[in-house]
């Protein structure tokens, strides 16, 4: 299935100024197929910031069929090697020379430009290693890290784009007569929410694509560092839509609240991507942002509900929903489980694609009595940062404790903007040498993994209190609990 964009479509770069009518990203979209043609590879890799070509590849290798595996910036080099090497991928396409080291590890070539990218072709004993993938997988979307070896979730074509038509059926009777909605995108290319419900949908609406680098942006990694950037670009751009997860929300929130005058030209924000506090979106809904929430994995194309209702108009009970489910999918609750009957195609290492099967999400949920989706909490222990980041405890934990300093730890940061830590350490440990080892971890972490501060127990977490199972395991929920005024203190108010 193709990506058929329609006349009045544009693409527009907001920091070359350079902008594209229908014509030129249809030329653009063909150049970029002549080039993978040449290259005559099956599979890809981009490792770049947002800009016109990433978006023009991306469509190339769509409408092509062409296997591509999108990387965020802030992957670290130890998640791009493991990429690499699961995915077996010809060529490595960067906006940026890759560092001496990564080249001698992964016996990387450059073999010179396409476009604005840099062109890698890797060695054939990487290429060698390659798993297999599911039949019809065009995408491969790596998980933002709820380990530190990502799971690759394939996609087809199909899924894609009949995800971008629902979000447009869904949207834009919501757009108050706004024919060609102009979308810019806050959010990485790389993650799925922003590439199908950021650029798929406004596209084949007939909008326009606002594109500015992380910089530009005001983000270093996956963290926002000049919040007062951001605001300014929306200000500026004036746009109809946004996507936002509930970290970017409180920013605009707490903007508005201290002066900041939001956009008239908005209509339509999108909230997803961790799970939005009720209070958050009534405080939205008096400041006159146009909130809609949503739910979605990428397993599903990355939307699977999004709400018609915006939270300015919602009852206490669309408050706490997510919507009802796009068009294209079918979605039931089994056992307190939501499933979705055949989202995605499977993972990398699976060789039959799924058919005509129920997936299960992981999340729990019910229906409310208008048959919205509410979402009540993940079956597993999986923290989602309030930037939609995933992250397993059990993971940084098993590295927090790994050298011995550290005897238990147990990770926290669900909703929240970065992680912090309960740690115990024997009392001849300093709280310095507790600090600097920190210091050295987190730079073997991805940013959005690393423990930005920590409570030191005074004793240790125990089965007598209720804190450990019988096999030691932690007791997260008592544990939250017990220590809620210790770590709230760590997440001071700003």
């Amino acid at each position: 299935m193709m990506l058929n964009i329609p006349v009045g479509a544009r693409l527009t770069d907001l920091a070359s100024l350079e902008s594209l009518d229908h014509a030129a990203i249809a030329a653009g979209v063909l150049e970029w197929q002549q080039l993978l043609q040449d290259l005559a590879a099956r599979r890809l890799v981009l490792w770049a910031d947002t800009g016109l070509d990433w978006v023009l590849l991306d469509i190339a290798c769509l409408n092509s069929q062409q296997l591509l595996v999108p990387l965020p910036l802030f992957a670290s080099e130890g998640q791009l090697v493991h990429v690499l090497g699961s995915v077996g991928a010809e060529f490595l396409l960067t906006d940026s020379e890759v560092s001496a080291d990564l080249l001698s590890q992964l016996g990387l070539s450059l073999r010179g430009r396409c476009r604005s990218f840099y062109l890698y072709q890797t060695p054939a004993e990487l290429q060698q290693k390659a798993l297999p993938v599911p039949a019809g997988t065009q995408k491969i979307t790596f998980t933002s890290g709820s380990t530190g070896q990502p799971k690759g979730v394939c996609l087809s074509a199909k899924t894609q784009v009949n995800t971008a038509q629902s979000l447009v059926q869904r949207i834009a009777p919501r757009l108050n007569d706004v024919t060609q909605p102009r979308h810019l995108c806050l959010l990485p290319l790389s993650l799925l929410l922003e590439n199908i419900a950021g650029v798929y949908a406004p596209l084949l609406a007939g909008g326009e694509v606002l594109l500015m680098p992380d910089a530009g942006r005001g983000f270093a990694g996956s963290s926002l560092v000049a919040p007062e950037q951001l605001l300014s670009l929306i200000s500026h751009t004036q746009p109809h839509t946004l996507i936002l997860v509930p970290e970017l929300l409180q920013l605009l929130i707490q903007a508005a609240l201290n002066g900041w005058p939001v956009p008239s030209s908005l209509q339509f924000i999108a909230v997803g991507g961790a799970k939005v506090a009720a209070d958050l979106l009534r405080k939205a809904a008096a400041l006159k942002l146009p909130v809609f929430q949503g739910y979605g994995l990428s397993e599903c194309g990355s939307v699977v509900a999004l709400s018609s209702v915006d939270a300015a108009h919602a009852c206490d009970d669309e408050l706490q929903s997510s919507g009802k489910p796009l068009s294209h999918l079918k979605v039931r609750i089994e056992q307190g489980e939501i499933q979705v009957k055949t989202p995605f195609l499977g993972y990398i290492g699976q060789s039959t694609p799924l058919t005509d099967e129920w997936v299960s999400t992981g999340d729990l949920g019910q229906w409310s009595a208008n048959g919205d989706l509410q979402i009540l909490g993940r079956r597993n222990n999986l923290l989602i940062s309030s930037f939609g980041r995933n992250i397993s405890p059990e993971w940084v934990e098993s590295e927090l404790t790994k050298t011995g300093l550290i005897q238990q730890a147990v990770l926290c940061g669900d909703a929240k903007p970065y992680c912090v830590a309960l740690l115990y350490a024997a009392a001849t440990v300093p709280d310095q040498h507790l600090a600097g080892y920190l210091d050295v971890l987190n730079q073997q972490l991805p940013d959005y993994a690393r423990v930005a501060g920590f409570y030191r127990l005074t004793s240790p977490l125990s089965q007598a209190e209720g804190t450990l199972t019988t096999n030691g395991r932690p007791r997260r929920a008592s544990i939250m609990q017990m220590y809620q005024h210790q770590i709230a203190a760590l997440y001071p108010v700003a």
